[in-house]
């Protein structure tokens, strides 16, 4: 049968050279119809859930029958050569279709023809499909060798279908792992946090552009390249910092304290991991603000120490402090020609004043009276008077 080996020929062809499935059993299609004399042929693929067939390509449809044929499904469980094709995958033929209760679903006497043959589409043993040639007039008999090779040919588009399938699955993986690249992408470059990856040796191997602005950079490329260690205002914290961390191991909320480009200090807070292949992953969050405030909390914390102390020293020292000024005061009356009875009086009125400026205090000045090594002491004038700027 040197027509059966070139259609087998033709049709491996397509099925190895074609991806778009459909184009490919619309080919297949045209191929049995030169190969059986077949007047129209019409390609069914299994849906789903195994339940029904439904029209996948076709050629060579009378218009009349163009759109039912293309869009009605047949329900598998409906049809009488169920068991034979989709179950035991053997090809059925009826040269009376009319008459054949085989082919007594509706749909086959909504267009009357004398032969029909159905192919099954083979995949790994079970029936994804089927061909289904029609012979409107011709009283069609089919010997067992062309028998043999039509089911030859299920099988090797059975092969197609198979690989269709794979190559949606590829497709499907592929399409997820890039959406997922794209979420990675997209989080790492709108990261509000800065982001970076470096060696162990400290070379920064990429970053995201919210690490860029955190060092005062324009963007990542700028960035790209730099010892980590640079940026470290005491270039042997990154030892401690990575202290402990085993490779697959992470740490999480070490301080870093770094410069910016510009030299200014900036702290950091970051979370890092390292990988095994010896690679560190940093997300990074600036905590600069956070260690003002905390600054400032410990600052107004050792004002209101220093405020109740001052407090309550004057209150101690303000009872006694009247009576002695009350009594230097009569002595001055009694004895105004008496020098050294003003003098104690006008020193005894300067500590009144140092007493009430001590339960003001509003903020901590030093003093600059006792300038080089000396310890700071607390100038109680300036902490003590609100009008002093």
């Amino acid at each position: 049968m040197p027509e059966a080996t070139s259609s087998l020929v033709t049709i491996a062809r397509a099925v190895n050279g074609t991806t778009d499935l459909t184009e490919t059993l619309r080919l297949v299609c045209r191929e049995l119809a030169r190969l059986t004399l077949a007047e129209t042929v019409a390609a069914y693929l299994l849906d789903v859930e195994g339940k029904e067939i439904r029209p996948a390509a076709a050629y060579h449809v009378p218009k009349h029958t163009l759109e039912v044929l293309t869009t009605t499904a047949l329900p598998l469980a409906a049809q009488g050569f169920a068991q034979s094709v989709f179950t035991a995958g053997h090809v059925a033929w009826s040269d009376d279709v009319q008459n054949d209760p085989r082919f007594a679903f509706p749909l086959f006497r909504a267009f009357p023809h004398r032969s029909g043959l159905i192919i099954p589409l083979s995949v790994d043993g079970a029936v994804a499909g089927a061909f289904y040639l029609v012979w409107w007039q011709e009283q069609r008999q089919v010997p067992e060798g062309v028998v043999t090779v039509l089911e030859t040919i299920g099988q090797l588009v059975g092969m197609l279908l198979k690989n269709a399938q794979l190559a949606r699955v590829a497709e499907t993986r592929r399409r997820s792992a890039e959406a997922a690249e794209g979420r990675h992408r997209l989080l790492f470059d709108r990261n509000l946090a800065g982001v970076l990856w470096t060696r162990r040796d400290g070379r920064i191997v990429d970053c995201n552009e919210s690490l860029a602005r955190l060092l005062g950079y324009d963007s990542r490329q700028e960035v790209l390249g730099h010892d980590v260690q640079t940026f470290y205002m005491n270039q042997a914290d990154r030892e401690g910092v990575l202290a402990g961390i085993a490779p697959g191991g992470m740490a999480d909320g070490r301080e870093l304290y770094w410069r910016r480009r510009d030299g200014t200090p900036v702290w950091l807070r970051v979370n890092l991991r390292a990988t095994a292949e010896g690679w560190f992953e940093g997300i990074l969050i600036d905590i600069s603000s956070e260690k003002r405030v905390a600054q400032a909390e410990r600052a107004a914390s050792e004002l209101r120490a220093v405020a109740m102390l001052a407090a309550a020293t004057a209150h101690e020292i303000n009872n006694p402090l009247a009576i002695l000024l009350g009594q230097l005061t009569m002595l001055a009356r009694e004895y105004p020609e008496n020098a050294r009875t003003a003098k104690i009086v006008a020193a005894a009125e300067r500590i009144r004043d140092i007493v009430s400026r001590m339960t003001n205090i509003t903020r901590i000045e030093a003093s600059e009276q006792y300038p080089g090594t000396s310890p700071p002491m607390l100038d109680i004038r300036k902490s003590g008077d609100a009008r002093d700027p």
